[in-house]
């Protein structure tokens, strides 16, 4: 039910739950009956199988009828009415069909499937609901071959999956345990198996072998092969056979041991021979593929669905064969869709002449990656599936879905192959990114990397100058002291509220400037985020307790929880690959208190946690007006209470935005590989419908050590720039190039700067107001009985709606519209990329599929497109391709998009408003409203109607500015250049940064140094290497030509200039750079294009970690982060019964290692207060070490060494304590006795908020070990029971004490180093509270922890009242 309810849609009506129009449950009833039931389907047809019937469990009976069943199967419904005579009347997704037995050839015969009623298109659906009666009579006996189990669970393969820590494992699971449901569509009349998915196979295989289908498991298992890293079948298990008879010969033939030529003749005619075309011509064999790739295709009206036009088949030769690397088709031409399927077989032949020119001047290739945006992955990898499993009987080659399965051993590369064979992978562009910066990775592709051919789909995309950077991030927390947590709240504060920076706040501070330049910067991003595209996403991954149902701790102690309320900038979450956890950290604090100070109820929970620790001076200061009582003990939550009292909002948001960002982490090390790296290093091939690009050099260029000008990578002959100033008929016949086949394209320029208002009041409104004036412009009649549209399709390009969902378009659209006009909301999934439809009458939301196509034809016939509204996100407006546009047209003569709305409003790149309009693939007949703010004045006349595209001066402007632009670059993209260059001298994809928290350099004053050091590699490196050296000069001299400045076009660059020129780059990237008064000013300034800000996407492990934590929150939960080799324990202990020893503690020497000390500390700091400065050393226990909490680097050789030797217990707990006691000393730091606390941490092997129990043996020496591992029992058999001290765990609570100790400067429960640590190891509210009293209120402190009698237990944690009569006295 679970499941079934979170896939589908359902509604409640009257108290009657409802899907569709079908009531399924009555809610009325005090216990409702919730009923499932088992039906029976026979084949409906005379031709017999040995299934005899299928049974379906499961199954939801509608109350109307009690002849009337619904089932769902694979994200789809079947509905079953019982007519008279026991006849069935089935529909899937409301398409008539029946349960046939198909003879669909030799491999694939006799099987029990759906057809469709209308059609010869077939239906396998495969499910653990999905239960078949097999005919037990002769060898079909279900155990007739000896096999005492099933053959799926003999069968096992290793499966690439990704942890909680965002890191890629392998895991070994048999088949059965890998079943889901799956949904499968055979066509009329070729019969081809086409999948779209590796996961379709595993679901199919068990299908064959459920109905005992031979030629079929065959079939499906030479596929599995194909796409598999290691497929294992068990035969025997100790002394019992497994697999056996027809089973066993069937799996030797697949593997390819052992041969039977009748086997041979059935198979061979399931695959596309295409091995018999190496010798023709390029040409003739693409007419040869093309005429195959028919044949893949749904058969409709009496022919293919899909035929390659001429068109595409000439610009498949271009890419085979042109010079340039890169190509342009137009928007909508099928390059997803025909080129590269048909490019992928290709590779897969042998064709002599297509070889020859895929090897692009270097190598025979053998390897093909191909790359694609990530929200076009599930497609990529669908028409891969589908188009190349099928290709040469016994050709050994391999598919993979992800190119992280080059972490396998088996999965190899060239000459450590056993034997040589091709291969592919499909995958994103930051997916290879990452792979990049694995070094086990790295060295199987970069001897092997002139035999790899990458594909970049919208390749324009891959070099986008703001996505050029993928940055691998390693987190740690911060340490921040209470100031500079203060100091960040002034700024925020300051900015947020208009007021001026105030130096005098920060006279006291190490860098009083660095406040100042970051009030500054506030200032803008202010400004900036009140444009609502540009804004904050102020829903994006907040967890509350609807969100955290998985968690077992409470949010106010869980670090996930914590960290997502941080803050994301909308630029790092507006994509489909989850953005950085933080991309620029000033902005995102300062956007964490926008957040905080508008959206303060998603912090209540966080507020409860805490409110207990707000101390009485603080509540004196900021929040008089409440109840003291009332505040630290009420109920009431934080939004209730700002409502409340107003005035008292500030001072809660202070105390909350300190405990946020006090558990921000910070990145540890970074290491980062950007697109031009991959350029440079592999041979490429791509294409894309809007074809700006910047101009880098191609991998064959390099090769050859080449020192003349780099040739265009792609053709550019159409760019215009603002430099040429070209006549109106020039530039019209440059931008006719431009659209191709799109010629007659008419659009509409509207101003969009009334959504500045119109956004205040809601998304909702704004979507309101385009309707409105949609419907003035067309003339519509309000008064009209059904309302209708103007227009049926919005691309929401800058993000407009970007906290809205679908359900809200389909409420307005309700509103507005009324129920007759619009029936469904076309959509795109946000998890997986489907396509969906929405009801706008029942909410039902469906997958937008063939059957439901059909559907909507047969319902609404050519006013299908009068009944749909298409709603593009701002995810999807690149290369998506939404279905059944051309078979619309083709049918009914009409394009099926209307006329399509585009939001561009604050986008100015050309390209990118370009792609959204070409969401529509029939534009030269669909109509175009842009909507686009700042329209400079007397270039867009006011309501002048519908107009061509190219005559139109905002085109002019928007498209010579775009080439201007992508021609130019940013400064992040010219820094990424020279990186590239850089890792291309050090023969590496990626680089380490030197500099990973820029702000922290800022703020400690060392950002200068480590600039210098950067500034002098790269100019040293790059320009002292002939190769780099001549590319970056040929890279500035191409940019600049095209400057509109004179001084920076005309002038030549000499090598001293650019040394000085590079220097001046690296310092402007982080912001170190001065105005020079000179033409490097000149030259920056062009370099920077028009980015306002020096952001760029990164991405850490932390959003992935939610993502999966959210998306399979009951498997893997326990899953660690899987250290390196030379990072693991090894450890072996024999006993004779594992089981007796463990009742008895004295004999359990497993549980006696694991709780040994190791004598090597993990956690280091050093603090002073009142002129002394002690040290405090953490050492962790060897169960400790087996946790998530520590970072794997500590388990070195000198901990390895040191563990061999644990075989005698109490010999090792004498040299722990001999090897921790040894220089154990507190140095005096003059007679100073002031009070100023302050603590560094020397050394971290602990991650931020572990859960641990952490025992005192003296002071400055303490043991970690895991949650409840010094328990009583445990503790009085340890090899150091005489000197464990005292214990506590992670939020404070005393778990035992031996001292007696009721005193701060007495070693005990109250010492000031337990609370030390614990502000350090879990960022303790109460920890900080205990040391600012301990600093200011040390006498009154001490007095009343005299007089506390410890009946509420021990411990400041349990002593909260302490701070309240403390102050209390202060204060009297």
């Amino acid at each position: 039910l679970e499941e079934i309810t979170t896939n589908h849609s359902f509604s409640e009506n009257n108290s009657i739950m409802m899907y569709d129009d079908i009531q399924v449950f009555d809610l009325r009833p005090h216990q409702p009956e919730i009923n499932l039931y088992q039906i029976r389907l026979e084949p409906s047809d005379e031709i017999q199988s040995m299934v005899k019937y299928i049974e379906i469990t499961n199954v939801f009976q509608a109350l109307s009828s009690k002849e009337q069943y619904l089932i769902f199967i694979a994200d789809n419904s079947i509905l079953v009415d019982v007519l008279e005579g026991g006849k069935m009347n089935i529909r899937i997704n409301q398409v008539d069909a029946k349960v046939s037995t198909i003879f669909f050839n030799e491999a694939i015969s006799f099987i029990p499937c759906f057809k469709f009623t209308e059609g010869q298109d077939v239906i396998i659906f495969t499910s653990p609901n999905i239960h078949y009666l097999v005919d037990k009579g002769g060898q079909f006996c279900a155990d007739y071959y000896g096999m005492k189990h099933e053959l799926i669970e003999c069968i096992t393969s290793e499966e690439l999956f990704t942890d909680l820590n965002d890191d890629p494992q392998f895991r070994k699971s048999k088949l059965s345990e890998l079943l889901t449901e799956s949904k499968v569509v055979v066509y009329f009349p070729d019969y081809y198996l086409l999948v779209s998915s590796r996961q379709q196979l595993i679901n199919l295989l068990d299908y064959a072998i459920y109905i005992r289908n031979l030629g079929f498991f065959i079939l499906v298992l030479l596929f599995l092969r194909r796409t598999s890293m290691n497929l294992e079948f068990h035969e025997r298990k100790d002394k019992v056979v497994q697999i056996t008879g027809p089973w066993k010969e069937a799996i030797l033939y697949v593997m390819g041991h052992t041969t039977d030529s009748h086997y041979d003749t059935i198979f061979e005619k399931q695959f596309v021979d295409i091995k018999q075309h190496n010798n023709l011509s390029l040409r003739d064999f693409i007419e040869v593929l093309s005429d195959n790739f028919t044949r893949y295709q749904r058969h409709v009206d009496g022919e293919y669905q899909i035929i390659p036009r001429e068109k595409q088949k000439r610009f498949l030769e271009r890419i085979i064969c042109g010079d340039e690397c890169f190509h342009f088709s137009e928007v909508g031409s099928g390059k997803t869709k025909v080129i590269m399927p048909l490019l992928c077989q290709i590779f897969l032949s042998s064709n002599k002449e297509a070889h020859k020119h895929l090897a692009r001047g270097g190598k025979k290739k053998d390897t093909l990656v191909i790359l694609v945006p990530e929200h076009l992955l599930p497609d990529a990898r669908a028409q891969v599936f589908r188009h190349c499993l099928n290709i040469n009987y016994r050709q050994d080659y391999r598919v993979h879905d992800d190119i992280l399965a080059l972490l396998h051993d088996n999965v190899k590369l060239g000459d450590s192959q056993r034997r040589s064979m091709k291969q592919i992978f499909v995958t994103s562009f930051n997916q290879f990114k990452k792979a990049l910066t694995y070094d086990k990775i790295c060295k199987k592709i970069r001897p092997h990397r002139e035999h790899i051919l990458i594909v970049a789909d919208e390749v324009d995309d891959f070099l986008d100058r703001d996505k050029l950077v993928f940055n691998i991030c390693s987190n740690k927390a911060n340490s921040f002291d209470r100031d500079t947590l203060k100091y960040f709240h002034e700024i925020s504060h300051a900015a947020y509220h208009g007021r001026e920076y105030q130096p005098n706040y920060f006279q006291s501070s190490p860098n009083p400037s660095y406040w100042k330049e970051l009030h500054s910067k506030c200032v803008a991003i202010r400004a900036e985020i009140q444009d609502a595209s540009k804004s904050l996403n102020k829903s994006f991954g907040i967890f509350n307790e609807q969100t955290l149902r998985h968690c077992a701790t409470s949010i106010s102690h869980d670090i996930e929880g914590y960290k997502a309320l941080i803050a994301r900038p909308y630029e790092s979450v507006n994509r489909a690959m989850p953005g950085s956890y933080y991309s620029d950290v000033e902005r995102t604090i300062f956007l964490t208190f926008v957040i905080l100070s508008e959206d303060v109820a998603k912090y209540d929970e966080l507020f409860q946690g805490e409110r207990k620790f707000i101390t009485f001076e603080y509540w004196k200061e900021y929040m008089a007006e409440l109840d003291y009582d009332e505040l630290v003990y009420g109920h009431d939550r934080l939004s209730e209470i700002a409502e409340k009292h107003p005035n008292t909002l500030s001072g809660l948001t202070r105390f909350l935005y300190i405990i946020i960002l006090k558990r921000m982490e910070v990145r540890d090390r970074s290491k980062s590989v950007n697109s031009v790296d991959i350029i440079f290093n592999f041979d490429c091939i791509g294409f894309t419908g809007t074809p700006f690009l910047d101009n880098y050099p191609t991998s064959d260029y390099i090769r050859n050590q080449r020192e003349d000008d780099i040739p265009p990578c792609i053709d550019r002959s159409f760019y215009a720039y603002t430099s040429e100033n070209l006549p109106t008929e020039e530039f019209e016949e440059r931008f006719s190039r431009f659209q191709g086949q799109n010629s007659n394209v008419q659009v509409e320029y509207v101003s969009s700067d009334f959504m500045q208002e119109s956004l205040k009041l809601g998304e909702m409104d704004t979507l309101e107001a385009i309707f409105e004036r949609e419907e003035t412009k067309s003339n519509l009649a309000a008064e009209e009985s059904i309302k209708t549209s103007p227009f049926n399709v919005i691309v929401d390009l800058c993000g407009i709606f970007k906290l809205s969902n679908i359900n809200d378009v389909r409420s307005l659209i309700l509103k507005h519209f009324g129920p007759d006009c619009f029936h469904y909301i076309y959509h795109i999934d946000q998890t997986n990329g489907s396509d969906r439809m929405l009801c706008i009458k029942t909410n039902n939301d469906v997958t937008f599929d063939e059957e439901f196509y059909k559907f909507l034809c047969r319902s609404y016939g050519t006013k299908l497109r009068e009944k749909v509204f298409f709603f593009i996100d701002n995810r999807n407006f690149i290369g998506k391709d939404v279905p059944f546009q051309l078979v619309y047209q083709k049918h009914y003569k009409l394009p099926l998009f209307v006329k399509s709305v585009v939001i561009a409003h604050d986008v100015e790149d050309f390209s990118k408003i370009w792609q959204a309009m070409g969401r529509s693939r029939t534009m030269n007949e669909t109509t175009f409203s842009i909507y686009k703010n700042n329209i400079p004045a007397g270039l867009v006349e006011e309501n002048c109607g519908l107009g061509d595209i190219k005559e139109q001066p905002l085109t002019k402007l928007l498209y010579t500015r775009n080439c201007d632009c992508k021609m130019a670059g940013n400064l992040s993209s010219i820094y990424q250049t020279l990186i590239a260059l850089y890792n291309l001298s050090q023969r590496s994809f990626y680089y380490s940064d030197e500099i990973v928290n820029t702000f922290i350099e800022k703020m400690e004053k060392t950002i200068v140094t480590k600039v210098k050091k950067i500034e002098e590699k790269i100019a040293v490196v790059v320009l002292g290497s002939p190769v780099p050296a001549q590319i970056l000069q040929h890279i500035f001299l191409d940019k600049f030509q095209r400057s509109s400045n004179k001084s920076v076009a005309e002038n030549d660059l000499s090598t001293e200039m650019v040394d000085t020129l590079v220097r001046q780059i690296v310092r402007q990237k982080f912001e170190q750079r001065l105005p020079s008064g000179d033409i490097y000013d000149d030259y920056i300034r062009f370099l920077s294009g028009e980015q306002q800000s020096l952001m760029e996407i990164s991405y850490t492990k932390q959003q992935q970690k939610q993502k999966q934590k959210q998306k399979a929150k009951s498997q893997d939960n326990d899953t660690m982060d899987v250290f390196d080799k030379r990072n693991r324990l090894h450890f072996q202990s024999k006993m004779g019964n594992y089981f007796d020893a463990t009742v008895d503690s004295k004999e359990d020497s497993t549980k006696m290692i694991l709780s040994l000390p190791v004598s090597v500390p993990i956690f280091t700091m050093q603090y002073s207060i009142g002129g002394k400065t002690n040290v405090i050393n953490v050492y962790p226990t060897v169960q400790f070490l087996y946790s998530h909490h520590i970072i794997s680097r500590y388990i070195n050789e000198d901990v390895q060494t040191l563990l061999n030797n644990s075989s005698d217990k109490t010999r090792f707990c004498s040299d722990f304590v001999a090897s921790v006691t040894k220089g154990l000393k507190e140095e005096e730091n003059g007679t100073d006795t002031n009070n100023k606390f302050h603590a560094e941490i020397k050394l971290r092997g602990i991650k931020q908020n572990p859960q641990f129990s952490l025992v005192g043996i003296q002071p400055g020496v303490y043991i970690i070990g895991m949650k409840d591992q010094f328990n009583t029992h445990d503790r009085e058999n340890h090899p150091m029971s005489g000197m464990l001290q005292y214990a506590v765990d992670e939020i404070g609570f005393v778990l035992f004490d031996r001292t007696n100790s009721k005193s701060v400067d007495d070693f005990g429960p109250y010492f000031i180093e337990q609370y030390i640590l614990l502000d350090a190891l879990s960022k303790q509210e109460v920890a900080q509270n205990v040391i600012t009293y301990y600093c200011n209120h040390k006498d009154k402190l001490e007095k009343c922890l005299e007089q506390y009698d410890e009946k509420q237990g021990k411990g400041f944690i349990c002593w909260r009242f302490l701070f309240n009569q403390t102050a209390m006295s202060s204060d009297g």
